[in-house]
């Protein structure tokens, strides 16, 4: 997964397998964010049978194609981690009347055709595979631009580093942060809301309580793409960190804005960046 024309495809698969453990299974969550990874195991009880339909993808506010990708989580009795689908229908619309049927690419990924995001817009995703249909709606918000990365010091030779950026006051926000030190991609989840922060100045730390993302030094280079989301998105991304930090009492799948027993997620949401250089 690469960049599609000015855009970072922001796609997210959960890999699921399941091992025998005492009575249970145990079912290891995989979040493959762009060419990081990273794993957490988890116990729960599941039926040998279950498999779930994987559904990502992402409209933006910057010039398409955009993708999803459709998989499936593998049986316990299966090897692998699972298997991407290529014979599902794919179709993305709008509350406009605006329809874009995607068109199969290989690996499990389909790209639109025609269709441009728009901020404000309502767009609902539909997926047809095994004969079950699956869908998800996604409000664009209104763009937000990150004007401004700083750094401060964390320690000897490690740096933080903090996004700036004005919070609209005439709505409700939520962001997600991803950051790529040197062109590598980090695994880190980084997502804020303004329930505090409403309409004011914000300088949001970049830091993963997990370490899961590299410590930067001086003359790294630094660059952080903000994306506007709407909450179920917001949701999604929280239980996701929540789980793979140990921090959920009832482990489980994350949360997700797809009907039809689907997991996964559907974002349209609005892009900034932002990079400097470490000093």
């Amino acid at each position: 997964m690469g960049a599609v024309g000015n855009v970072q495809l922001q796609i997210l698969t959960i890999s699921v397998q399941y091992f025998m453990k005492a009575k249970s299974y145990s079912l290891l969550l995989g979040a493959l964010l762009g060419l990081s990874s990273c794993e957490k195991v988890i116990d729960v009880d599941l039926r040998d049978t279950d498999t779930k339909t994987v559904i990502e993808g992402n409209i933006t506010d910057q010039a398409g194609p955009y993708t999803v990708r459709v998989s499936q989580t593998a049986n316990f009795n299966e090897s692998g981690t699972g298997q991407t689908l290529d014979n599902a229908t794919v179709l993305i619309t709008d509350n406009t009347g605006q329809r874009d049927t995607l068109r199969g690419v290989g690996n499990g990924l389909y790209q639109t055709r025609t269709l441009r995001g728009t901020p404000g817009r309502a767009y609902t995703l539909s997926v047809t595979v095994g004969g079950k249909l699956y869908t998800a709606t996604s409000t664009m918000p209104q763009p937000v631009v990150l004007d401004k990365l700083t750094y401060e010091d964390a320690g000897p030779g490690s740096k933080a580093i903090y996004a700036h950026f004005d919070d609209p006051a005439n709505a409700i926000n939520q962001y997600r942060f991803v950051m790529w030190i040197n062109d590598k991609r980090q695994d880190a989840i980084f997502i804020s809301d303004d329930r505090l922060r409403n309409g004011i100045r914000n300088r949001i730390a970049l830091f993963s309580p997990g370490a899961s993302a590299d410590e930067v030094e001086p003359n790294d280079n630094v660059r952080v793409e903000m994306q506007g989301i709407d909450a179920g998105v917001y949701d999604y991304f929280k239980s996701l960190s929540d789980l793979l930090g140990g921090q959920s009492a009832s482990p489980a799948n994350p949360n997700t804005n797809l009907s039809g027993g689907a997991v996964g997620y559907f974002s349209a949401q609005t892009v900034s960046t932002n990079s400097l250089l470490v000093k």
